[in-house]
């Protein structure tokens, strides 16, 4: 019995003497960084590894293993030179060695259409599948993933893959973005007609700025314009797609229509012509696409510009 106590008691004794060495173990100094093994710089970018040591107050050097792929300076910034991978390596003075691939790949420069950059659609429930892709594409970029999104989903949606179905009539905006992870937010737009129903004006508004988009096919539609005393003045356009051509380019003083003169600083943005009520003064600087057929109109509007539409 007392050996049995005996051998108990110096089992204990070796583990207590064996803990303090694992815990010892334990806290050996590391090399710890914001990237973690990987890191991905783009080309003319830079990128801070943000390297400390843990367990010992040590200064870190660094190395990269291909300098006409990435550069690294004794603050640990990477720098990416052209596309391709290198490896960083982090030393310390009686600390482990850490080392970091880094992927170096081209941003985002655009976004390329191999499909219309105009959709029309004659029957509600058609679909069309949008062609893009971002570039400068191929294995050299960090991400070729595309988004896209609708202006206005009552009329037009859209999916992930960029396939698009007409709800109702009118005028929607598809707009294909890159996202972050390729290094630059680039767009490019995709607009979208849907003649089955498209029997009124669309409209749509961003703060102060307000778009109206007509269907080409009307015979002509009437601007009503109201003064602050209440009076309505009009203009009436005859020929949707001649007189949307004529206002996209006017120059100087175009003409007057009941009370409502429109011209064109030609100091100004091209496009953006002036709408005048003559009898008040009161104005409305307003582009003119000819291309989509709209008016934006860049002040809030409060219902003072209406519109009646001739089919």
């Amino acid at each position: 019995m007392k050996k049995k106590i005996m051998t108990m008691l110096m089992l204990l004794a070796v583990s207590c003497m064996i803990m303090p060495t694992n815990a010892k173990a334990a806290k050996k100094a590391y090399i710890k960084t914001a990237t973690g093994s990987k890191a991905t710089v783009f080309v003319g970018k830079t990128l801070k590894l943000n390297a400390k040591t843990v367990g010992k107050k040590k200064k870190i050097t660094y190395k990269t293993s291909k300098k006409s792929v990435a550069t690294v300076n004794k603050k640990g910034v990477i720098k990416g030179k052209k596309y391709g991978t290198a490896k960083i390596t982090m030393k310390a003075s009686g600390v482990k060695t850490k080392k970091i691939t880094v992927y170096v790949r081209k941003a985002a420069t655009g976004i390329k259409l191999s499909s219309a950059q105009t959709i029309n659609f004659y029957k509600t429930g058609n679909t069309a599948q949008i062609k893009a892709t971002a570039l400068p594409g191929g294995k050299q970029m960090a991400s070729k993933t595309l988004t896209y999104k609708s202006s206005n989903p009552q009329v037009a949606v859209v999916n992930s893959k960029g396939k698009v179905t007409a709800k109702k009539g009118g005028y929607s905006r598809i707009q294909i973005s890159t996202t972050a992870r390729s290094g630059k937010i680039c767009t490019k737009d995709v607009d979208v007609f849907v003649y089955d129903g498209f029997d009124d004006v669309c409209s749509e508004t961003s703060g102060s700025k307000t778009t109206f988009t007509f269907n080409p096919n009307w015979r002509s539609v009437t601007i009503y314009f109201t003064s602050q005393t209440g009076k309505q003045y009009s203009y009436k356009v005859d020929s949707i797609k001649t007189e949307f051509n004529m206002l996209a380019n006017v120059k100087g003083f175009a003409d007057e229509r009941n009370g409502v003169a429109v011209s064109k600083d030609n100091a100004r943005k091209a496009n953006i012509i002036n709408f005048k009520i003559i009898e008040t003064g009161e104005d409305y600087d307003v582009l003119a696409d000819a291309q989509r057929y709209q008016l934006t109109f860049y002040k809030a509007l409060n219902n003072k510009v209406t519109f009646n539409v001739e089919k």
